[in-house]
Formats: structure tokens, sequence, C-alpha cells
């Protein structure tokens, strides 16, 4: 059996980390704003690449795996990428790579762009490192560095008393959700006496492992270590106090439209197109690889509902309470910054909602769908809200505020950009032929394959409301005049790069319409569903094992 060991994965993150802890260093030797820019921008070229070649890869193989300096999992930090985070690392590489282009231009009004660098460097590190893991105390060390520099970045402007009373609102939540999680660990090793993600789903499967197994003990029934269906429901409820938080699903999302709002608009537009998505990631690896319908451990009933479906139902109502109240509230919003903050609340509580055509009881066809459709709009999200984040912030910016009405007029006088911001509008609403279309259409079938007929009317309804605030941007844009007269910037890198993610948005739809798309995302969505999908996973990651104790006894 080839065992497929890339390296290139495990450099992803490290050249993040490596490359936001040395920014400070260019200032000993030419502190000057492009060369911060373009300093970030090689950066994410190359870790785009990389992250490409991973997806590559996983295309080739199904799952590819590397083991952080030899050592063999368990034992080690080990990098297991299977077409789930394959897809969410190439989003975040590829939105950082359209940040840092912006950047291009941004550094040049920003006050310090030093320190910007270096705190967007270090949240990358922790978003791909978060991503790629396959251990589970290595994503919560990730996590700390996702959250710490994400509170630095809401603070970044600290002259201003709310971006400091965002910041600390933020940090206090998440330092309390980051230690639930932490506790999650702990009880989930005190069950299996592992954190290795394969080895955990190894064990809830019954899976036999000949190598993994020798290196952290065998199970009797329910015994390993220890107990580990009390482990694992325990471990469940903590750790998703942490993810629910980070993705912004209510009643943990409170902070989020204050710290997007705060935050300079690079990191607003990867808070909201990659930062909460981690949160999405970590459900769905915890709900279809750990603890899928296939693991007797999670399906105990609890008022005759298995306790993985009561979990992911429950998750579910409050993905359709985030959903409604993030489309209601950018209804009546005046700051661009805020109505797209609860845009992307909006946007992630649909991705929730569709969790419940997760559950044991929604046959395969339709859980390939559902995940088809959570991977797909998390793309079209992602580019979609990042771009009005980055164009809007322009405007915003420029007319030195975040009112919408201080933009009004700017449409005839940036035309490029503003049809640009138009498209986003569009796809996120979700209007043919556009990628945000097709990315709810799917999440609609499937909420209609599995009887979930409010979920599927809500979705349709959800959108209609998303409108009011939409239209009110476009309205102030290009019907009202403005109230005095626009001196207009150079804002040509802003317009070349708002232009390439509008044609993205468009070819994407096409593509996905036209079953090109649609196609790899069902069969990499199929290979992560199956069982057989979850053994290769665990088995991959087994071989490599065996095969390090074999090159090293």
């Amino acid at each position: 059996m080839e065992v497929p060991i890339l390296h290139e994965v495990g450099l992803i993150p490290i050249i993040y980390a490596f490359g936001g802890v040395l920014t400070p260093l260019i200032r000993l030797f030419a502190d000057k704003r492009k060369v911060y820019s373009i300093y970030s921008l090689v950066i994410a070229l190359v870790t785009t690449w990389l992250s490409f070649r991973v997806f590559e890869y996983v295309i080739k193989y199904k799952v590819i795996v590397y083991p952080f300096g030899g050592w063999p999992p368990p034992l080690g930090i080990v990098y297991t990428v299977d077409f789930l985070n394959a897809v969410y690392g190439l989003i975040a590489t590829v939105l950082f790579l359209i940040v840092s282009v912006y950047n291009l231009w941004y550094f040049n009004v920003v006050a310090d762009p030093s320190w910007l660098t270096a705190l967007l460097l270090l949240n990358m590190a922790g978003v791909t490192g978060c991503i790629y893991t396959g251990d589970i105390f290595n994503f919560f060390v990730m996590l700390e560095v996702l959250a710490i520099s994400s509170y630095a970045l809401v603070a970044y402007f600290k002259k201003r008393r709310w971006a400091l009373e965002a910041s600390l609102s933020y940090a206090f939540i998440g330092a309390l959700a980051t230690s639930f999680f932490f506790f999650g660990a702990v009880f989930l090793y005190a069950g299996y006496g592992t954190l290795n993600i394969a080895d955990i789903a190894a064990k809830t499967h019954g899976v036999d492992t000949s190598t993994l197994s020798l290196l952290s003990g065998r199970c009797i029934d329910t015994q390993c270590f220890g107990n580990i269906v009390s482990a694992s429901a325990t471990a469940i409820a903590l750790m998703l106090w942490a993810l629910t938080f980070e993705a912004g699903i209510f009643p943990n999302n409170y902070w989020l439209p204050s710290a997007y709002t705060e935050a300079p608009s690079p990191a607003s537009a990867v808070f909201a197109g990659i930062v909460d998505k981690v949160g999405t990631y970590g459900v769905l690896r915890m709900f279809i690889t750990m603890f899928s319908p296939y693991a007797s451990i999670a399906m105990f009933s609890i008022l005759g509902i298995p306790f993985r479906d009561l979990v992911l139902y429950i998750l579910s109502i409050l993905g359709f309470v985030t959903a409604f109240l993030g489309a209601i509230i950018m209804a009546v919003q005046n700051d661009v910054k805020r109505l797209l903050s609860y845009s992307t609340m909006m946007h992630i509580g649909i991705i929730f909602m569709s969790m419940a055509c997760l559950t044991s009881a929604t046959n395969l066809d339709v859980r390939v769908i559902a995940l088809t459709g959570i991977l797909f709009h998390s793309l079209t999200h992602a580019l979609g809200e990042s771009m009005l984040f980055l164009g809007l912030g322009a405007l915003a910016t420029i007319a030195n505020s975040r009112r919408i009405d201080s933009i009004r007029g700017y449409g005839r006088v940036y035309p490029v950009l503003s049809t640009s911001i138009t498209i986003g509008i569009l796809s996120l609403i979700g209007v043919a032929p556009l990628g945000g279309f097709f990315s709810k259409y799917t999440l609609f079938l499937a909420m209609i394959g599995t009887g979930m007929w409010v979920y599927a009317i809500s979705l349709i309804v959800v959108s209609g409301i998303s409108i009011i605030g939409y239209i009110k941007v476009l309205y102030t844009l290009y019907m009202l005049k403005p109230m005095k007269e626009v001196k207009k910037i150079n804002l040509a890198i802003v317009d070349i790069i708002c232009a390439l993610v509008a044609i993205t948005l468009i070819v994407v739809g096409i593509a996905y319409a036209q079953g090109y798309l649609f196609d790899m995302f069902k069969m990499g969505s199929k290979d992560v569903v199956l069982i057989e999908g979850i053994q290769k996973y665990i088995n991959t990651v087994d071989q490599v094992s065996k095969l390090i104790i074999g090159i090293k006894p």
C-alpha cells in the first residue's frame, strides 16, 4: 500500500507562523509600507500554491498525512487531510491571497502596517493549523493562536474606545470558550487514552488498527483508558461551546458584530471569510469523522433520539435562530461594516441549519448533498462576504466614515468597484447564475430531501429579509447623490482584486451549474461521509505510524 505522506501540508502553518514572528525584524532593514505588503503577498502566494498541491494530492489519494518530527501517531502531532479540510484549507489560503493583494493599497492608508502584517500572518497560522491538524490538542493550541491574534486585530485601532471594548468582550468570552475546549480534550484523553482524531475515530467505530491501538491501547466494549461513552458526551458538550463561539452561533455570538466592525477591513474580511468557518469545520469533523452515525458510542438514546442526532438537531435550531436574527438586525443597520457582520451571522446560521441533514435518520445521498452544499456555501460566502468587507471598507475609508449615508453616490464615482460589490451582494442574496444561488439551492435540496420543509422555506424567507439590508447599500451607492463633492482617489488595486472575486463568483456558479464543480464536491463529500471514507482516514494514519515504527524501531 502506497502511503501518501506530503510534507507540504506541514509547511503551510509554519510559514505563516514564522512569517508573523519575523515581521518586526523588517523594521531593522526597511521600514517601508510597500515592503510589508510585498512580504505578506509573497507568503500568501507560496502558501496558496502549497494548499493547491495539498488539494491535488487529496483528489488523487483521498487522504494524505504529515507526521511532525517523524513521530508516529498517536504519540506525535500529525496533520491528516481529506476532502473536508482540503477545501477549507484552500478557501483560507486563497482568501488570504486576496487580502494580501488588497493590502498593497490598504497599507498606504493605515497607520502602522508592520503589526497588522504580523497579526494577520499569525491569525492565518492559527486558522490553517486548526484546519489541517489531525490531533485534538494541537487543534486547541492553534485555536489559541487564532483567538489571541484575533483579539489583537480587533483592538488594532487602540485609540478607538469601541475597538478596545469589542476586543475585551471578544477576549473574555473567547478565553472561557477555549478553556471549555481544553477541558473537553481532557475528558477525551481520560476516556480514550489518545487525542489523535483517527485513533479516536477507530475506537468509536470499532475499527481494528495494528499500530495506533498498539501505542494507545485497545478497547473492550465501551472501556478504553476510561469509559468512552460518558467521556464522549461530556467532551462534545464542552467542545461545542468553543466551536459555536468561533462560528458565531447564537447565543455565543453577541461579540461578533462589534468585533468584525471595529477590526481593520483586511482582518474583517479574514474573520468573515474563514475564521468563523474554523468552528464550522470543527463541528463537521466531530460529527462526520469522530462520532459519525456509524459509531455506536455517540448513538445512545435520549428521549428516544440518538445523542449525536439530538446534538445536530439542537445545532440546527440555533442556526435557525442565528440566521433570522442576522437577517432581521442587518436590515436596520446604518453602519456598513456592522451590516456586513450581521450578514455573516445570517449565512453561518444557514450553514448550521443544514446540520440537521447530517443525522442518522437521513439517507446517505441526502447527507452527501448536505455536505456538498455546506462546503460550496462556505466557499461562495467566503468570497462574497470578504469582497464586500474589502470593497465597502475601502469606500468607508475614503469617506472617513462607516455610515452607509457617507458613501451615497459613490457607485457613480467608482463604477468598477461598485459593480463588483453589486455582484457580491447578488451572490449573497442568491441570484442565478452566481455561486451563492447554487450553494443555497443545494442546501435547499438537502432540506427538502430530509423532509424539513420548515427549514427549506425559512432559507428562502431569511434570504428575502436580508434583501432589505443589501438593497439599502445598493440604493445608497447608485440612487442617491453625494452630500458633497467627492474627490476621486486611485483605487486601481482594489478595483482589480474585487473585480477578480466578482468574476470568480460568476465562473464558479456556471461551473457548478454545468456539473464540473458539483461532481467534484459531491464525490469528495461522498468520500468523507461514507464509512469507507472514515476507514480510509483511519487506516492511512495507521499505515504512516506503522511505516515510521518500521524505520525507527
